[in-house]
């Protein structure tokens, strides 16, 4: 049996996700959308799903903006959410602020950890002050939640312990709070490394090209799509879109294989320029990698407030990463947890894709 919900969750038992009520023991599947979502596209969407017990279905989209329906087992889910308890030592003590969607990985997690441990989820829209206040005492967020934190000059609250800080950023500003930087993906149901650390239910291996591969029981059992479930792994490994190095147990991301172009023959990181960016301008602006004759790429800037941040980007990039352009918009476009959607954004200012 399929349910296709927004979702939305409440405490233990048969938890409630959006008019779901999601059983992690039981054969019944889910689909959960973004509610925001175009209608049209769900109808798409829905007709994709495939007849297979026990999964929770849920659409997930890369910086080109193309959306997945990635299928993913509730033993899987439940592997993954076994996996972070055990490296955050949670128990039936604890009590998880919920704050991101749970139509993604990120927030569903967060109810499969509390039904292992017997922990209590407390659901509750982003509200820096009302978090700071909250009896969490582990939390889920992303790296821009981190920031209004820091950015309010609130402290945390004696009981909160861990925050699990989604977006692979490993040297996130922490300030005050107890953030641990975190790893992962749709694909493997959440979390795949804390701080650099990856979690003891995934193998990790660097393939020629550069891109991480991973293997364990959390990967998605596949995608859906019109012709049916495909099965994207080969000998029982994924192999991503990023970009890293693996040491024994270690792990470091440098970035995504899509964020590096070539400017004059130089290779250039987009995330880094992001993260410079960021310093400046916060999430009101973004890099846009324009395709040039001559140089193969130029950097243009898209920005929803005045650019008078520009000359400090400038001065902080080499020559060949300058801002050669600069478009307003009215908006920045951004994903429900804040990742860039690139092939968006090239569309609001009329440009080329990289």
């Amino acid at each position: 049996m399929l349910a296709a919900e927004p979702a939305a969750v409440q405490p233990a038992g048969r938890r409630r996700y959006g008019g779901v009520m999601i059983d992690f023991e039981s054969t019944e599947s889910h689909l959960l959308l973004n509610p925001r979502m175009p209608s049209a596209e769900r109808a798409r969407l829905e007709t994709m799903v495939p007849n297979i017990d026990a999964h929770v279905f849920v659409a997930t989209s890369g910086s080109t903006g193309d959306i997945k329906l990635v299928a993913l087992s509730k033993q899987a889910i439940l592997a993954s959410a076994n996996a972070v308890n055990e490296r955050l030592n949670v128990t039936s003590r604890d009590v998880w602020a919920a704050v991101l969607p749970t139509f993604h990985v990120g927030g569903l997690g967060v109810y499969a950890r509390c039904h292992l441990a017997g922990a209590r989820a407390l659901p509750m829209p982003w509200d820096p002050r009302a978090f700071a206040e909250s009896e969490a005492t582990i939390a889920s967020l992303v790296p821009a939640q981190v920031q209004d934190l820091i950015g309010a000059r609130l402290t945390p609250s004696p009981t909160l312990r861990a925050i699990l800080v989604g977006g692979g950023i490993f040297n996130l500003e922490r300030g005050e709070w107890p953030a641990l930087p975190s790893y992962g993906m749709t694909e493997c149901c959440s979390t795949i490394a804390i701080e650099d650390t990856l979690l003891e239910h995934i193998d990790a291996r660097r393939e020629s090209d550069g891109r991480l591969a991973f293997r364990g029981p959390s990967l998605l059992t596949g995608y859906a799509a019109e012709q049916g479930l495909i099965d994207p792994k080969i000998d029982g490994w994924f192999v991503s879109e990023d970009l890293g190095e693996v040491d024994g147990r270690t792990l470091r991301v440098i970035g995504r294989a899509g964020d590096f172009v070539k400017i004059g023959g130089e290779s250039v990181d987009l995330k880094r320029l992001d993260r410079i960016l960021y310093e400046l301008a916060g999430n009101d602006a973004a890099i846009v990698a324009v395709v040039d004759e001559r140089l193969g790429h130029v950097i243009h800037l898209a920005t929803a407030i005045e650019p008078s941040f520009a000359g400090a980007f400038n001065e902080r990039v080499h020559p060949f990463e300058r801002i050669r352009e600069i478009h307003r918009v009215e908006s920045i476009p951004r994903s429900p947890l804040g990742k860039l959607l690139r092939a968006q954004l090239a569309e609001a200012v009329a440009l080329p894709r990289k």
